[in-house]
């Protein structure tokens, strides 16, 4: 059985693939001042409200897994969080991401 916590680390993923995929399309679309590219910029702001919700939601599960919010994330850094991302990463080492 997959546990929630398992299910809520998926979806996180999904969600920062989503932003990760339109954001490059978006900066390689062939005319960047286009109508299509303007409101494919606007549906990327949705995307960005709706993951940085997920995240203040579940962000106890996130944090303490190694998640931090995405880059083009409006929240602000919590010092609760990069604790418990550190936190994560004392514990696994091998698991740091590498940027």
């Amino acid at each position: 059985m997959i546990s929630f916590e398992y299910r809520v680390l998926s979806e996180y993923k999904i969600k920062t693939s989503k932003i990760d995929t339109l954001s490059n399309s978006i900066m390689t679309h062939r005319d960047p001042h286009s109508q299509e590219a303007k409101e494919a910029s606007d549906f990327l702001d949705v995307l960005i409200t709706e993951t940085d919700s997920f995240y203040v939601q579940y962000n106890e599960i996130l944090s303490n897994n190694g998640k931090r919010p995405h880059p083009r994330s409006h929240l602000s850094e919590s010092k609760q969080w990069n604790e418990n991302v550190e936190k994560f990463y004392e514990k696994n080492p091998y698991r740091r991401r590498k940027n």
